[in-house]
């Protein structure tokens, strides 16, 4: 008998229970806030992260011109001092 009083008490706390959280058939206005925002941020975030993209493409563009520069600079010098060992 405890047992069963006890089963009954659960079965009407969670019947109760999901009576105050049930599903509406339509989102409140504080849920589509919420929606729209989250929406928002998505883009902002997605923006964000295509703006990085393009900056890293950037910067690596401008390190491998700077690898090349470097490069054309130290074959200058290897030349110049071929030169100079040949005087």
């Amino acid at each position: 008998m405890k047992k069963f009083v006890s089963t009954l008490i659960l079965v009407v706390f969670a019947v109760s229970s999901m009576s105050f959280v049930a599903c509406s058939s339509k989102p409140n206005a504080e849920q589509l806030q919420a929606l729209e925002q989250q929406k928002n941020a998505a883009l902002a975030a997605e923006k964000t992260l295509e703006e990085k993209r393009s900056e890293i493409s950037r910067l690596q563009n401008e390190l491998n011109q700077k690898k090349k520069e470097l490069q054309e600079t130290k074959d200058e010098l290897a030349a110049v001092k071929q030169r100079l060992s040949g005087m």
